[in-house]
């Protein structure tokens, strides 16, 4: 046991002062007068042996009660652990760093604040303790050990981080640190680990912890003075399909996390040179959707951003997005054996369609340069060159749709569905071909009827393919059969099936206006585009498409900022990966221009929304759920300003001094009860 304050010790010397007045006391006499001298003898001796004892147990209550007043002074604690003899004392420090802690506390902001108390416990702990500061960046060097001299250098060079950590993750990191570290003979006498953060319910998990008797935790929660948070949560268009002239709606969700209404707040959307601001009304902890509509002049890179004001954090106040608007769409038409000639004139209606035919026996791999949609039209039978030119064409992000001829080779026809994990094409069915369905809430569909038709002039089949059904198809068109007419693959290749001839022999579906609503939206939804925004620590990976080849790296430059990012290639498309790994916590939200001698298009990174939630966990619940990971040694402190902040000394984790105050007030009690019985 030690002692915070031992100098309070030197006032045992005035227990001397009791002791003298007792002993005085004793020494005093008082005259007692009887009627008769038979009962002098008799009360003398009951009075004095009496008194005797009445006056050393409150002479004893009195010297404990001074006593245990004297120790609840020093303040009595169990200390951490001894130190042993060729060790070191430990301290991990954490110090949450995410936007969260941007949140005002009664001293500014929460980070500030654990920086300082940071500081205070780093410049108190004695000259050989070593540290490990760590932050939600997860640098390398961050799991070495340090003096306190370093540690103190790197405290100042803390800044915010876009990246999020849970709470379990940066407690088992710390502890392969430790464990690393006492590989390499650093003799560690003590442990104990400090987290400094404000434990957000979204980003507090204790669920991968183990059990520990060993380390003591000192979870050290900062307080905000108010909760309240508003909040750009995503950006979205209802129809991903641009073109120059037509309205594009771009859906703007915003989220109000405070217990109070909000009355016109203010929504500032700005794409190039076009502005819009819209006034909302937000109820207390409530989000809602706000369309914005507004249309593109000229063909281009368009580079926006949505914004709204708000007092509290500000990481999540600007939603940043780019999409690219085409002057065209390429298409190439392949036809087989069974082709029509209806598939050419629909797509030469429109000039905004560059449409190339030739014959399957022509097609090589220079024809699907620059191309964004093939159409296979009449095809029987594949080659297994056809095949690999295909699937390496959706591969690199060009789309495929496949109408079969009259006599398809169900082999081939099978070897190239199963290249693009599609299902197993059987023979031709006339029974259960009528339409039975068509699927209005696909996205496929959004956009093409202004409402769900009632009534609505469907083709007629008199034949069509049956189609295993199976995971990975979105049925578009379903007959009565169950067999779909019409559907889209899932996953990475990009290909519309129709599972039945256009020729006359299988139906009128060619002559029919769904035909050509059809194959103008495959077109419309099969240019190349990269997601309009990322975000940033996610495990996203952003295409970029026809990237020259020269010795020059790709790269990303910002204003303010220019780096190559991780990239890796499939065939001919190239991805820039958005994952946590290839993060660095420089990186801020905003517009990157993709460059690689000449710019390629541009890339809107987001920070992460999961903080935007100030939400926190109780003290209780955190001290709960580490117990319950069985972790014995746990302190929990909430600092809410500086005051509070003094008060918690992580080396005392087991004091006593309340015990002793107890203690004080009973044997003064004692005292008080002894003098009253002796009246």
């Amino acid at each position: 046991m030690k002692f915070e304050y031992p100098q309070f010790f030197f006032a045992f010397f005035l227990l001397l002062i009791p002791i003298i007045i007792h002993l005085f006391n004793f020494r005093k006499y008082k005259t007692l007068y009887f009627s008769s001298l038979l009962f002098v003898r008799q009360v003398n001796e009951e009075t004095k042996s009496t008194q005797k004892l009445k006056h050393i147990l409150i002479l004893i209550s009195r010297l404990l009660a001074f006593s245990a007043l004297i120790f609840a002074f020093a303040q009595p604690y169990k200390p951490v652990a001894e130190k042993n003899e060729g060790g070191y004392p430990f301290i991990g420090v954490y110090i949450d760093n995410s936007f969260s802690m941007s949140m005002k506390g009664s001293e500014g902001e929460l980070l500030s604040m654990a920086k300082e108390k940071a500081r205070a416990l780093i410049q108190k702990a004695s000259a050989d303790t070593r540290f490990m500061l760590v932050t939600n960046n997860f640098e390398g060097f961050e799991q070495r050990l340090v003096s306190k001299n370093e540690a103190l250098e790197r405290l100042d060079k803390i800044d915010f981080s876009p990246l999020v950590k849970q709470t379990d993750d940066v407690i088992n990191w710390m502890k392969e640190g430790i464990s690393s570290q006492v590989l390499q003979d650093q003799q560690l006498s003590s442990k104990q680990l400090i987290l400094l953060s404000d434990f957000q319910e979204n980003s507090s998990s204790f669920n991968e912890l183990s059990s520990d008797q060993d380390i003591f935790y000192y979870p050290i929660q900062l307080q905000a003075q108010s909760t309240a948070n508003l909040a750009v949560d995503s950006v979205w268009f209802s129809d991903p399909n641009f073109k120059i002239g037509i309205n594009n709606e771009l859906n703007v969700r915003v989220k109000n996390y405070s217990e109070q209404d909000l009355v016109n707040v203010e929504l500032h959307m700005e794409v190039n040179a076009a502005k819009r601001d819209v006034f909302v009304d937000l109820k207390a902890n409530e989000s809602m959707t706000v369309p914005i509509t507004y249309s593109d002049l000229e063909a281009g890179v368009k580079k926006g951003k949505v914004q709204i004001n708000d007092k509290q954090m500000g990481f999540d106040d600007d939603y940043y997005f780019s999409y690219e608007v085409k002057e065209k769409s390429n298409v190439l038409i392949i036809d087989g054996e069974d082709a029509v000639p209806n598939v050419a004139v629909v797509y030469n209606l429109d000039k905004y369609y560059q449409t190339q035919s030739i014959s399957g026996n022509s097609f090589t791999a220079n024809s699907t340069a620059q191309k964004d949609l093939i159409i296979l039209n009449g095809w029987n039978n594949f080659s297994s060159g056809a095949i690999e030119l295909l699937h390496d064409f959706t591969q690199e992000g060009g789309t495929i749709a496949f109408f079969p001829g009259e006599n398809i080779d169900q082999s081939s026809v099978n070897l190239f569905m199963a290249k693009l994990n599609g299902p197993r094409f059987q023979g031709a069915t006339s029974s259960g071909v009528k339409i039975q369905k068509i699927v209005y809430e696909d996205p496929f569909f959004q956009g093409m009827f202004e409402k769900k038709p009632e009534r609505l002039n469907l083709p007629s089949q008199s034949k069509a393919y049956q189609v295993n059904q199976r995971n990975g198809i979105f049925p578009l068109i379903q007959l009565q059969n169950g067999s779909p007419l019409f559907f889209r693959l899932g996953g990475s290749d990009k290909c519309f099936v129709f599972a039945s001839s256009l020729k006359e022999s299988f139906g009128n579906f060619k002559s029919n206006a769904l035909f050509s609503s059809v194959l103008l939206r495959i077109a419309e939804t099969s240019q190349r585009r990269y997601p309009i925004a990322v975000t940033i620590g996610s495990e996203s990976q952003f295409p970029v498409f026809n990237v020259p080849e020269s010795e020059d790296p790709l790269k990303l430059k910002a204003e303010e900022l220019e780096f190559i990012p991780e990239t890796n290639k499939e065939k001919d498309l190239t991805f820039i990966s958005i994952s946590r790994r290839s993060v660095s916590a420089d990186l801020k939200s905003g517009l990157y221009e993709i460059f690689k001698g000449k710019t390629l298009g541009y890339m809107a990174l987001n920070y992460n929304r999961a903080e935007s939630d100030v939400k926190t966990l109780a003290g209780e619940a955190i001290q709960a759920s580490l117990s319950e990971k069985g972790i014995a040694n746990v302190s929990f402190s909430s600092l809410k300003d500086a005051s509070e902040a003094a008060l918690i000394k992580i080396e005392k984790p087991k004091e006593y001094w309340r015990i002793f105050l107890l203690l004080a007030l009973v044997f003064l009690l004692a005292e008080m009860s002894l003098l009253k019985w002796m009246k």
